[in-house]
C-alpha cells in the first residue's frame, strides 16, 4: 500500500524502482504447520534446551506433553495457551513451517500475541541442522514478517545464539537492548503489503 501511495504522489517515478513482488518470493514455502510437524518442533526445542537456549525447560515428560498439547491447540485453533497469573489466557498463535516443495520442514516458528493491537512475539524458531548456514533462517523470518504484516514482531534470544541472531538481523530485526542475564531483545517493524 505504501508503494501505491509513493507511485501516486511521485507521478509514477517510483514505479521503475519498485521491487518485483517481494512478498511472493519471501513467503514461498511458508505455511501453517500440521499436527504431524509438531514432533520436529519439540525435537528442536529439546536440542535448544540442552544448550540452555530454549524458552521452555523440557527435561521431564510432563512439561514436554504440556508443550505438545499447547502446540496442537495452536495448530488446530490458532490460539496459544499462555499462563497469566493463576489462569490460562488464550492468545492468538501461529505455528508456521517452511518447506521446500512437498518435502519435510526446513524450519518452523511459533509466534503469539495477546490481541490484535499487540506486537507478535516470536517465541521460538529453528532451522533443521542439515539446512543451517544456507540462509534459510533469514528466509523463514522474512516470510513470517510478511505473513504477520501490519504489526511489529519481537523476539528475545540469549546472546550466545549467534547463528539465530544473524538470521534475525538479516531479516531486518534490530537489537533493542541486552539485559543483565545476557538475553537480547529484538524488534522488526511492521511490514505492510
Amino acid at each position: 500500500m505504501l508503494t501505491m501511495f509513493k507511485r501516486l504522489f511521485s507521478g509514477g517515478r517510483e514505479a521503475a524502482k519498485a521491487d518485483p513482488a517481494p512478498t511472493d518470493s519471501a513467503m514461498a514455502g511458508l505455511e501453517t504447520a500440521q499436527v504431524e510437524d509438531i514432533e520436529r518442533f519439540l525435537e528442536a526445542a529439546r536440542r535448544a534446551d540442552a544448550q540452555g537456549h530454549s524458552p521452555w525447560v523440557l527435561r521431564d515428560e510432563a512439561r514436554l506433553d504440556t508443550l505438545r498439547r499447547a502446540l496442537e491447540f495452536t495448530a488446530h485453533r490458532g490460539l496459544w495457551l499462555q499462563r497469566d497469573g493463576s489462569h490460562v489466557a488464550h492468545w492468538q498463535g501461529r505455528l508456521l513451517v517452511l518447506r521446500h516443495g512437498e518435502g519435510p520442514p526446513l524450519g518452523m516458528l511459533l509466534a503469539c500475541r495477546p490481541d490484535d493491537e499487540a506486537a507478535w512475539q516470536l517465541r521460538f524458531f529453528f532451522i533443521e541442522p542439515e539446512w543451517q548456514g544456507s540462509g534459510h533462517g533469514a528466509r523463514l523470518l522474512l516470510a513470517a514478517r510478511r505473513t504477520l504484516s501490519g504489526t511489529p514482531l519481537q523476539s528475545r534470544l540469549p546472546v550466545a545464539c549467534e547463528a539465530a541472531i544473524r538470521s534475525l538481523e538479516n531479516a531486518g530485526f534490530k537489537r533493542m537492548h541486552v539485559d543483565a542475564s545476557k538475553v537480547a531483545s529484538f524488534e522488526a517493524p511492521a511490514e505492510w503489503d
